[in-house]
């Protein structure tokens, strides 16, 4: 799942939690008052924000409030970002990801080692 600047701004705020009801939902206009208040977001660029979300699956809307709620934690939209982009940027390969990081920077001894561990400790998918 993709997340574009201005909706993982929103999801953070719905991640938080802060601003949830008892209900874990929050209305849509609510929403976008303490978007503008936090980040000067304007009330159309919430809703298209909120629209893609909801194509998206992240949140879910309920009428007759435009009442929306989180369906995606932070953790799950993120594992779906980091699979995507080694998909895109590395062809899915963790060999490909460990050289673009590694070759750019020394590494130690220590560090080395701490990769040798990680890897013998490593479950391997069958």
């Amino acid at each position: 799942m993709e997340l574009s600047h201005g909706e993982l701004m929103v999801m953070e705020m719905l991640w938080k939690g802060d601003c949830l009801d008892k209900n874990g939902e929050i209305q849509a206009l609510e929403l976008s008052k303490l978007l503008y208040d936090k980040y000067g977001m304007g009330k159309t660029s919430c809703y298209t924000f909120f629209g893609r979300l909801l194509e998206k699956g992240a949140i879910t809307r309920r009428y007759p409030k435009y009442t929306l709620k989180p369906i995606v934690t932070r953790d799950e939209a993120l594992k779906k970002q980091r699979e995507e982009a080694i998909e895109m940027l590395f062809q899915g390969s963790i060999i490909n990801v460990c050289r673009a990081f590694l070759s750019e920077k020394k590494v130690s001894k220590q560090d080395i080692q701490q990769m040798r561990d990680f890897i013998d400790n490593f479950e391997v998918e069958e």
